[in-house]
């Protein structure tokens, strides 16, 4: 059976509608009267080629919106045997920071990862770069902690990690998500070893200090100047996060020009806290929807004026895709305890998600892995394509869904969308907006090419 085209019509302005085709990487703006020709085409209806609807589809096909072959689908082959060549390690739920918002409550445990598993789990992914025939694998440290807090062990996991990239003949990619709290030595190390590193920094000092503050009650914002001004000077390739809440989204343009005009980060997105974690005591709650997109428009006009694109990860204009992230199967995350989970936000055993999450954990006895297939295959299963809640929206090819865990999060059931389906629709649909509005008044079929690569 022939498969249906991927069109969405989204409402502009003055009555005046938008055709989108994602796949095709195509956009119009429309009237009603050919929002109708390009349904009832859709539809099979045939339409007489020598009458006027003749004459806008047959333009309609020349500019590509319709007609020829279906684009393929950016899915993934669902009987790809799991074999990940990536590796990202929770070494530590212990915390420097005591963040307002975070969601995994970090600092409140106190375990640390033993160096075994660790050693296992980088052992794992170089073995199945092997397998693969990549020419490279990459350790990553992310974390319901602060993974520099247990810097000795972070250490020894990246000297293992080069130790065998050489004795295999491997390359070797090290990556991490920080607070960016380092000392000089620290910032070094870093500096000289990692590939990319993740910063989270929420804005200028007063609204960083009260966020994220130490676990000791200072600011730490100037630790973290710091750190990325010497980033800077070495040239680091590095990104920066910031988090806005109820209580600064008022500031979003603020925050956006101070990181902009303060540092030189290799990209900067912007996304809005979720109701979870500490939020819990602390009641520091998320903007309001329309509050984060206009806010987010704002922020993003600002990054322009720099020369820097500010994303935010629900709305990837530019990105097509079946997965928000590696949660849907591809994920090989371990917890200190040894646990593998497929999302970093399934950090308790003691979430009831963590049946849908965690998927594997370490032997002791046997020095290695071991795996639930079943979890692993019906992980697989969560790519957008297979959610019938997303069927209809035109952000699918660029959230895939949105976070999963978000999305279980509200009915642990089935997807039925996140929390943030309205900010992702209200983003996206603004952005495709701006380049419309930016083609007036030539109007016609507007080429996304290089706005949208799979």
């Amino acid at each position: 059976m022939k498969r249906k085209e991927e069109l969405f019509v989204i409402d502009h302005s003055n009555g005046q509608k938008m055709i989108y085709a994602p796949l095709r990487k195509r956009l119009i703006a429309a009237n009603q009267d050919v929002v109708n020709i390009v349904h009832d085409h859709c539809l099979g209806v045939r339409i007489a080629p020598d009458s006027p609807a003749g004459d806008i589809l047959r333009k309609l096909k020349k500019e590509g919106l319709i007609g020829g072959k279906v684009p393929d689908l950016p899915t993934h082959p669902q009987n790809i045997a799991f074999c990940p060549h990536e590796v990202t390690l929770f070494l530590t739920s212990r915390c420097n920071l005591r963040c307002r918002y975070c969601y995994a409550d970090a600092g409140i445990k106190k375990i640390d990862m033993p160096l075994e598993i660790a050693k296992a789990a980088i052992d794992y992914v170089a073995a199945s770069a092997g397998i693969l025939g990549h020419d490279s694998f990459a350790v990553g440290f992310h974390g319901g902690g602060e993974p520099t807090v247990a810097w000795s062990l972070l250490v020894a996991c990246c000297e293992y990690a080069r130790s065998i990239a050489e004795k295999k003949g491997l390359n070797l990619e090290l990556f991490a998500a920080t607070n960016g709290v380092f000392t000089p030595a620290k910032r070094q190390y870093i500096a000289q070893t990692f590939k990319t590193v993740n910063i989270s920094l929420d804005g200028p000092e007063d609204i960083q200090n009260y966020n994220r503050p130490m676990r000791s009650g200072r600011g730490s914002y100037q630790a973290i100047k710091d750190t990325l001004e010497y980033f800077d000077k070495t040239g680091l390739y590095y990104g920066i996060r910031a988090t806005v809440t109820a209580a600064t989204i008022d500031r979003i343009e603020e925050i956006a020009e101070h990181l902009c005009k303060t540092f030189r980060p290799a990209y900067l997105h912007i996304e809005p806290a979720w109701f979870c974690g500490r939020c819990l005591t602390t009641q520091e709650s998320p903007p309001e929807d329309d509050q984060f997109i206009a806010g987010f428009r704002r922020a993003k006009a600002v990054g322009a004026a720099y020369g820097r694109d500010i994303h935010y990860s629900g709305a990837r204009l530019d990105v097509l895709t079946c997965k928000f992230c590696g949660a849907p199967g591809d994920s090989f995350t371990v917890l200190p305890e040894g646990i593998v989970t497929s999302c970093y936000e399934i950090t308790e055993m003691t979430d009831p998600r963590a049946a849908i999450f965690h998927y594997g954990k370490y032997d002791p006895e046997t020095k290695t892995f071991q795996f639930n297939q079943e979890r692993i295959e019906a992980l697989k299963k969560l790519s957008v394509e297979n959610l019938p809640f997303c069927d209809d929206c035109f952000c699918r090819w660029h959230c895939a869904g949105d976070c999963i865990a978000k999305a279980f999060k509200i009915n642990i059931e089935q997807h039925q969308g996140t929390e943030r389906c309205t900010i992702n629709r209200g983003v996206l649909s603004a952005e495709l907006a701006d380049l419309i509005n930016a083609h007036e008044p030539e109007q016609g079929i507007i080429s996304l090419e290089g706005e949208v690569a799979k």
